[in-house]
Formats: C-alpha cells, sequence, structure tokens
C-alpha cells in the first residue's frame, strides 16, 4: 500500500501551475490515499505556487533554506535541479518501502497504484532491494524475448530518460543520494537524469520501466528549456487491465 512508501515530488514555480494536475491526479480514483502525507520540495524560495496546500494536513511543504538558497542561487539550473533532486532523496522517510520520487508535471494513470503495489512485489521477490523503477518512459521499451513479466520491463541505463517517476528501494535511494552529492558539488552541470545513469551503471544495479508507463509528463514549458518528450508507453485508464 502507499502508506509504506514515501511520495516527494520536487517543485518550482513556473508560468503554468502543473502541480495541480499532479496532486489531484495521484487521488483521483484512490479516495483511500486523500489524506497520505506527500512532500512537496521547493527548488527556490518562492512558495507562490504551492500556498494553497499549506492549510492540507496531508502535504508537507519542504521549503528551500536561506543558507541553501545562498549556496546554489548562483548554480546552472540544471546543477540547482540536480541539487532539489538530491533534497528530495536525503529527506527524512516514514514508510518502510522505498520513495517514490516524481517531478511536479505528470499525470496519474487511473488504477496507478494497486499496478504499481504488483510491481514492486514482483521486483522485491526477484531483486529484493537491488533495482530502481521508472514509472515513465519516453518511448516504447521493447519487452525481451525472455521476458515472463508483463507489467514491466528492463530498462538499460544507457537509454534511460525522463526523471518524472522513479521508485527506489530504501537501499537504492541511500546509496544514489551518496553518489548525487559527490558528484553534484563538485560542479557538474548536467541532466540529473543522467547521475542516475551513471550510478546504475557503475553499482550495476538494474533498472526497470512499468509497462504501461505509469504516469504521463504534461509539462510542455520545461523549467531547463530541455526539449519536450512524453511517454509512448502511457494509458490513461489500467483498471481494466488489473
Amino acid at each position: 500500500m502507499l502508506n509504506d512508501i514515501n511520495v516527494v515530488v520536487s517543485t518550482v514555480q513556473r508560468e503554468e501551475n502543473y502541480l495541480k494536475t499532479t496532486l489531484d491526479s495521484i487521488t483521483a480514483d484512490q479516495p483511500i490515499i486523500s489524506n497520505y502525507p506527500i512532500s512537496l520540495v521547493l527548488g527556490t524560495p518562492t512558495t507562490t505556487h504551492v500556498e494553497n496546500y499549506q492549510p492540507q494536513t496531508n502535504i508537507d511543504i519542504i521549503k528551500m533554506p536561506p543558507d541553501t538558497w545562498s549556496m546554489i542561487r548562483s548554480f546552472h539550473a540544471m546543477r540547482r535541479a540536480a541539487w532539489n533532486c538530491y533534497r528530495c532523496l536525503t529527506l527524512p522517510v516514514a514508510g518502510p518501502r522505498g520513495t517514490l520520487a516524481l517531478e511536479d508535471d505528470v499525470l496519474f494513470a487511473r488504477g496507478w497504484l494497486p499496478r504499481l503495489n504488483t510491481i514492486i512485489n514482483q521486483l522485491e521477490h526477484l531483486y529484493g532491494t537491488d533495482f530502481v523503477l521508472s514509472i515513465y518512459a519516453p518511448w516504447a521499451v521493447a519487452k525481451q524475448e525472455n521476458n515472463q513479466h508483463d507489467l514491466f520491463v528492463k530498462y538499460s541505463p544507457a537509454g534511460y530518460l525522463g526523471m518524472q517517476g522513479i521508485y527506489y528501494t530504501s537501499k537504492t535511494r541511500q546509496e544514489f543520494a551518496k553518489y548525487f552529492k559527490n558528484h553534484v558539488l563538485v560542479g557538474q552541470n548536467k541532466l540529473h537524469d543522467l547521475y542516475l545513469t551513471d550510478y546504475l551503471i557503475q553499482a550495476k544495479i538494474p533498472l526497470f520501466a512499468s509497462s504501461p508507463s505509469l504516469v504521463q509528463h504534461t509539462g510542455r514549458k520545461s523549467s531547463l528549456d530541455s526539449p519536450w518528450h512524453d511517454s509512448q508507453m502511457f494509458t490513461e485508464d489500467i483498471t481494466q487491465e488489473q
């Protein structure tokens, strides 16, 4: 269940507020989780786009500390985004399972939660805590001929793109956070997707993608001015496939 999983959303103020769609779709067909705590991790000191959520007891707004902002405000936008991703991975955890780290511009499929639980159960049975799961893929990931699992596919880290929705086990979250910090601090300016690629390859951790994608990318106006991409594997309603 979701109460075993830690949900964190990396967010910044944008011209168009995609965050509302993201949060609304999380609970659209899952009223049981409408009061489940979700952490919104702000990438800048600006709080305008989250002010409507401050009275909600299930929304935990993690503001940008002034000392941290003083340190990173002159960073390249890609490096600041990577730093906020690192902050998401180092929050105190409540659930005993893993962490679902989200971008603030996604739309969840109807029926996403039961599907996610099923996939995690299967992966834990096969790999224990040594895996990372992407619930978004910007292109169709081919099923391997010997793949016996219909709900997820092996995803080559070398071809990976898109941090819209990533599930880390407790182990891989902690390991990637350490890797992330060591590399972001040395001043590298690159998409945070590539840090995950490097970690997975070096640590020899398998990456999987849900099939279909459980979220769709909605943020056509990127906060990083990066090229637009969306998932060819997304299905809006998977409740009939349960």
